[in-house]
């Protein structure tokens, strides 16, 4: 029979009330968290090793896996996780000297949570690269056996991932009547292990050397992160609608969570899909900061799949993942209901955009434009409130296109074509696209194949259905 106890894990709950704070992501301010004069964390690290000698005294005892996770680390000033070291100091030198425990000290992140990470690079890759630590007394390091132990040192050298440690300690959920089993980082990983051969959190950046390259953020970039863009657009209207669930009053152009519309983006690295042999683009994305957060841009970190086929037109793009780098945790006072949260930007005063009645006067120009370039919009059928929405980026060498619905009541499914030359789009023509009343719903993007004057691309769009809201 198994049991699960949670030891003190709740009493966080009771440390931070004081403060006016749930969780140490949001607060308190300032560099300790105290609670009867004490670091909290002294209560949690003396709690751990205080059970293992209780458990150890008795002659009933069994093998224990104890775990304990300290996020006293998680502010946004990056000075917090000083308060660990007195303690944490002691706590080592105590295990250190208890010959039936192997100790594993890790972090599941580097510094993810101040300016450091967002806006240098360096910082970003220390954010993958977290620490890991082995105390080995000499009683275990005998029942591991000389080979484990070797492996373990040559082991500091290598590519290695959570997933190995999870394989090396399941030998030792059992009885060490022998040497435990070679595997995970109690075998030698290969010197040739790269971060293709691994999972990984994504989207990261990874520290072998060459897994990845930087490349230029020119306007051949534009479309792609066009899509990226509308594919996060199109996820936010997703979980608005779902929320809403049909409320005449809720019209997604007047929602609280604003259309994602990019500053500028920056970082962009590319490196190949090894699975497919596409090609997979990451980049950085800025956008304006709402007003209930203490920075002026948020930043996106997203990675787009790309597949360039001879004599396809099609780049087959996919938004394979998405990142938040700056803190969101506060537009919780102004987000809509159902949005989550790492796609929000909001702000306080945006709520009186719902006062509005005619959407008609909603500007093309608040919603629909990617920041450095206008918009242009024509009617769709004749319709007086369904537009085709067209960007030029770079000359027309880049351009994007949308469907907005302002109509109060009507709900569309449309087939999507087009005439190209010279283009290459970001998903197969032709496709339907159903786009609901006081919306607008992200299309498709293409950028020019062939850089010269010889280029065309022409959109229809018809209307297959209309149902009323």
């Amino acid at each position: 029979m198994a049991f699960f106890f949670s030891g003190l894990t709740h009493s966080s709950c009771e440390v931070l009330a004081p403060f006016g704070a749930d969780a140490p992501f949001n607060g308190p301010n300032g560099d300790q968290i105290c609670f009867n004069g004490k670091l909290q964390h002294s209560y949690f690290l003396q709690y751990s090793i205080d059970t293992l000698n209780t458990i150890a005294s008795s002659r009933r005892s069994r093998p224990l896996l104890s775990y304990t996770a300290l996020n006293v680390g998680h502010d946004d000033t990056g000075r917090r996780i000083q308060s660990l070291d007195s303690e944490l100091a002691q706590y080592v030198s105590t295990m250190a000297n208890d010959q039936n425990s192997l100790t594993i000290i890790l972090a599941d992140h580097g510094n993810t949570y101040t300016e450091y990470t967002y806006a240098i690079l360096e910082g970003r890759f220390e954010m993958f690269h977290p620490s890991l630590f082995m105390i080995v007394p000499n009683k275990v390091a005998s029942l591991l056996g000389r080979d484990a132990l070797s492996a373990l040192e040559v082991n500091q050298r290598r590519l290695v991932t959570m997933i190995d440690l999870h394989h090396s300690l399941l030998p030792l959920a059992g009885p060490l009547s022998e040497f435990i089993k070679p595997v995970g980082l109690f075998t030698p990983i290969s010197a040739n292990r790269t971060c293709n051969d691994v999972e990984l959190r994504t989207p990261n950046l990874c520290v072998c050397e060459g897994w990845d390259s930087p490349t230029t953020n020119d306007s051949s970039k534009i479309s792609m992160v066009e899509f990226a863009v509308g594919q996060l657009n199109n996820l936010v209207l997703a979980q608005f609608a779902k929320s809403a669930n049909g409320k005449r009053t809720e019209y997604p152009i007047l929602r609280a969570c604003r259309r994602l519309r990019p500053l500028r983006f920056e970082n962009v690295r590319e490196r190949n899909s090894k699975s497919d042999g596409g090609l997979i683009t990451s980049f950085d994305v800025y956008f304006q900061a709402g007003n209930v957060v203490n920075h002026d841009e948020d930043i996106f970190h997203v990675e787009v799949k790309s597949r360039e086929l001879a004599n396809q037109y099609s780049l087959q793009m996919e938004l394979v993942h998405y990142d938040r780098l700056t803190l969101y945790g506060k537009y919780d006072a102004c987000a809509d209901q159902g949005v989550h949260l790492k796609l929000c930007i909001c702000s306080e005063s945006g709520k009186e955009k719902r006062l509005m009645t005619k959407l008609k006067k909603v500007s093309w120009a608040h919603y629909t434009t990617f920041l450095f370039k206008e918009a242009k919009a024509r009617k769709i059928g004749g319709i007086e409130c369904l537009f085709l929405i067209k960007r030029n980026h770079s000359s027309g060498k880049s351009v994007a296109f949308e469907i907005a619905n302002t109509c109060p009541n009507e709900m569309f499914t449309m087939k999507i074509s087009a005439e190209i030359e010279n283009f290459r789009l970001s998903r197969e023509l032709p496709f339907k696209i159903t786009v609901q009343a006081g919306s607008i719903k992200f299309a498709f993007s293409a950028q020019v194949e062939i850089d010269h004057w010889n280029t065309f691309i022409e959109v229809t769009v018809d209307v297959d259905e209309k149902k009323l809201f």
